[in-house]
């Protein structure tokens, strides 16, 4: 049965995309110099007709119609006969009709008489009515020449074929601008294209520069400012990394000299902090060493025991978490205990994010031919949408006051992050509609290579 109900959301969805295709093209520099060249030809065709409609035909019928004047009279002079006018007919696409005392003769049956074409009903003799056709010329010996020439059909289609292949000018001429815009542009849409990559995190970025223009300067300062991003990025890794193994031995005396100090809250305080202190610079070295997929060891396994092992380890703390999949296996390459770390991460967050009405985490699964899906689900308090796209980056939190009764240090998500990266997979963020987070962790099905 047909859900009536889904129609305008399927019709508004359609009308949502023909919207932001229609702000993309709007945008778009190429479609503003393609409008310009089109209203440009536009003009110059409409320019070049009005020429010959206001100009050039006038002066050329006017002067076309003495010369055929003078030439009727010309012919008519010569007392051309029957069979001359047929020739001259075939020759110059003329027909004649003769009236006088030698007798009346037609080189074409639909010619009117010569009375009927000088009294008006059907054209006035003379230059004026040239273009319809007809002039009347005497003959030397009494009698007249009717003249009829269709000079008016042939310049209305000399006209249309000059439009014509005016038109096929312009759109050749257009057709050939728009390729070498398009080539012009192309370090443009490169451009964009690469500030879509940094925007999404691919440092890697380096676009190939063949132009020596302004466009060519351009993707060189581009090419230029992402080596120095990459460059900032990577020290600032090195910088921590290089801080937490010197902080590891500093640590680990003061865990010694906590055991010698007296049993009380003081010290209770101190080794919480030593502790937090050392948990901190765990999580520190486990995001360098997953870098490019180093410290996975992977093995094909079904991720069903694995979600519900550790959706079981939160059975007993609130909101609770619930396993809501059809799926019954879900097999992948993964490392297992880097997987339960990723989802150990999500559901303490959801849980520390839930409030005393929230319903139980929610865990699915879906899968097609090619990856695995696994979709965690809170009713908590959400993400603002501001800091959605920076939810992963390292020592970021949402709680700017940093409470320790809200998270940790900021380096969970990122840790998630780095782990899903070293399974050739991602993770992503979605907020619900009204309250609550979703947390979309997706599993190439393919093999994966262990790098380590």
């Amino acid at each position: 049965m047909t859900d009536y109900k889904t129609r305008p959301l399927v019709g508004g969805a359609r009308a949502r995309a023909l919207r932001e295709r229609w702000a993309a093209v709007h945008k778009s520099v190429f479609a503003k110099l393609v409008a310009t060249m089109g209203t440009m030809a536009a003009c110059l065709l409409l320019l070049v007709g009005v020429f010959f409609w206001l100009i050039v035909s006038p002066n050329l019928n006017a002067m076309v119609g003495r010369f055929v004047e003078e030439y009727m009279r010309t012919l008519a002079a010569s007392s051309p006969d029957f069979e001359t006018a047929k020739r001259l007919g075939a020759r110059l696409d003329l027909q004649v009709r003769y009236e006088g005392p030698d007798g009346s003769w037609s080189t074409a049956s639909d010619l009117p008489s010569i009375k009927d074409v000088e009294q008006g009903r059907v054209s006035k003799p003379g230059r004026a009515r040239l273009r319809q056709g007809y002039y009347v010329a005497p003959a030397p010996h009494a009698g007249a020449y009717l003249f009829a020439w269709d000079f008016g059909g042939r310049m209305y289609k000399a006209h249309i074929a000059l439009l014509v292949v005016l038109m096929l000018i312009m759109a050749a001429v257009v057709l050939t601008a728009l390729a070498v815009l398009k080539r012009l542009l192309r370090p443009l849409r490169m451009l964009s294209d690469g500030v879509a990559r940094l925007s999404a995190g691919q440092l890697d970025v380096a676009l190939p520069n063949g132009a020596h223009d302004e466009f060519g300067m351009l993707t060189d300062a581009f090419n230029q400012m992402v080596r120095r991003v990459r460059e900032m990025i990577r020290a600032r890794d090195q910088l921590l990394l290089d801080v937490s193994h010197e902080l590891r031995s500093p640590v680990t005396r003061m865990k010694v000299a906590l055991e010698l100090l007296p049993e009380g809250e003081q010290r209770t305080h101190m080794a919480t902090d030593v502790d937090e202190m050392e948990r901190m610079i765990a999580e520190l070295l486990e995001l360098e060493r997953l870098r490019d997929g180093r410290g996975i060891k992977t093995a094909h396994q079904d991720l069903m025991p694995l979600l519900r092992d550790v959706a079981e380890s939160f059975k007993n703390r609130p909101p609770g978490v619930r396993i809501v999949s059809t799926s019954r296996e879900a097999h992948v390459d993964v490392d297992g205990e880097k997987v339960r770390m990723v989802l150990r991460n999500l559901l303490e967050n959801a849980a520390k994010h839930s409030l005393s009405t929230s319903r139980p985490v929610e865990i699915s699964v879906t899968q097609n031919a090619d990856t695995v899906m696994v979709r965690v689900t809170d009713d908590g308090v959400g993400i603002p949408e501001g800091d959605v796209e920076r939810v992963f980056e390292p020592f970021f939190r949402v709680d700017r006051s940093r409470s320790k009764s809200t998270g940790g240090y900021g380096l969970g998500l990122s840790i998630c992050k780095r782990v899903m990266e070293s399974h050739g997979g991602s993770i992503a963020v979605e907020r619900q509609a009204g309250c609550g987070t979703s947390f979309v962790l997706t599993f190439p099905k393919t093999a994966f290579v262990d790098s380590t």
